[in-house]
């Protein structure tokens, strides 16, 4: 028995914390295994939270071209602010001021050509390169010309495409198109809607193609007067102008006056003094960097082919608008004139007097003939090519509209009148 109870009394004595208290081990392998299992759930959790994030970017990495599709399909209403009358001024008498005669120098010249170039590369960050490239050209190569490029001007953002204006010309048998910013980088484009009458394009850039360091280096035009020209004011080109992209040149306005006749309107032109490409392409700026007239050699009159000249920027504010919003530009196919005091006096009425139709337009179609006298356009009354311009650009493509006027008969001129179906030139 003693045996038994000494053995019995000489087990190990349990031990003790620094608090003083018993320390049993059932305690210790508990607490060891919910730490491990907090352990494991972190990671589990962890685990799930990885494989969620690498789903959502898959999906959305999947859906977003569709997206992209879908949203753009109600992009922003581009408008392009109609120019203020300018007011007439009144001149107040006031004394004469001295005139103090200022001596340039060399120094002067140098000053006025960094300012003047300063104004042109600010311009320049709205400017680009719309390529065509064809299937044999190689347009990485550094050595290629593109020939089969032209100037364009970022006029708008509807918060889904950059939309550029350019020649339209550039999109005849290429298999792609491109669009090079002032930085080098480019990006795919697409024609988003062309006018054939005037030969213009506005060109999409999907905004989400554009690199951010891009975005940077980019900015949207100030599109200016052309109505404010006046000759000898400074005209500062940009673009292709000289037959290559990324150039600049310094002149004068030599006309703001001359005047190009197309179908359905009268287009004002912006000649200079500056020697251009017969192919060249960009656009004219002023003092300020505002755009104020697109290049388009071919209004130049014969002789004068090799002086930059283009279409004021004015005039064609309307075009821009409709092209950027994806609508054509409403088109009948009319070539006038207007009826003045003096032809008036030869017997002919008051109104546009037709002098040509174009071949299967709708005037044509409608049977409107030369030799006929328009008055009125829907409910608009037309005494001028101005006025029947402005009332067939608030038409809609497609829809029907009235024309009224006389026609030349044995006895006089008789009353006429038309249905016309508006179309678009592309």
């Amino acid at each position: 028995m003693e045996e038994h109870k000494d053995s019995r009394m000489e087990q190990k004595p349990r031990e003790e914390t620094e608090e003083g208290y018993p320390e049993y081990s059932f305690i210790q392998e508990t607490i060891k295994k919910e730490k491990g299992a907090v352990r494991k759930g972190l990671f589990r959790m962890a685990g799930f939270g990885l494989v969620f994030g690498v789903s959502a970017c898959v999906s959305f990495s999947a859906l977003k071209p569709a997206m992209d599709s879908i949203f753009k399909e109600n992009p922003e209403k581009v408008t392009i602010p109609a120019e203020e009358e300018p007011a007439e001024d009144i001149p107040e008498e006031t004394e004469p001021e001295e005139v103090v005669q200022q001596t340039l120098d060399a120094d002067s010249y140098r000053q006025m050509q960094r300012s003047l170039t300063s104004i042109a590369v600010k311009a320049n960050r709205s400017v680009v390169e719309v390529v065509g490239v064809e299937e044999t050209l190689d347009w990485m190569a550094e050595t290629s010309d593109y020939k089969t490029s032209v100037s364009g001007v970022i006029v708008a953002d509807n918060g889904r495409e950059l939309l550029i204006l350019g020649k339209s010309s550039v999109v005849k048998g290429a298999q792609k198109l491109l669009v090079i910013f002032n930085d080098g980088s480019s990006c795919p484009a697409v024609l988003k809607k062309s006018d054939g009458n005037l030969g213009l394009g506005i060109f999409a850039v999907n905004r989400s193609e554009i690199k951010d360091a891009t975005w940077a280096q980019i900015e949207t035009a100030v599109l200016g007067s052309s109505n404010a020209v006046s000759k000898g004011d400074v005209a500062i080109v940009i673009g292709k102008p000289f037959g290559y992209a990324g150039a600049m040149g310094f002149g004068s306005i030599a006309s703001g006056k001359n005047t190009l006749d197309l179908a359905d309107g009268q287009y004002r032109l912006i000649n200079t003094d500056i020697a251009g490409s017969k192919n060249g392409s960009g656009f004219i700026v002023n003092l300020q960097g505002e755009v104020i007239a697109l290049i388009d050699q071919g209004t130049a009159e014969e002789g004068s082919t090799e002086l930059v000249t283009g279409y004021g920027i004015t005039d064609i504010k309307t075009v821009i608008e409709q092209l950027s919003n994806g609508k054509g530009v409403p088109y009948i196919g009319i070539y006038g004139v207007d009826v003045t005091e003096e032809i008036e006096e030869q017997g002919i009425p008051k109104g546009l007097y037709v002098k040509n139709v174009d071949a299967d337009s709708p005037a044509m179609a409608a049977g409107i003939q030369s030799g006929d006298v328009i008055m009125s356009v829907g409910d608009i009354n037309v005494q001028t090519y101005t006025a029947y311009h402005q009332a067939l650009t608030a038409s809609s493509v497609g829809s029907e509209v009235k024309i009224t006027g006389q026609r030349q008969g044995a006895d006089g001129y008789v009353d006429i009148e038309f249905n016309v179906t508006i179309g678009s030139k592309e």
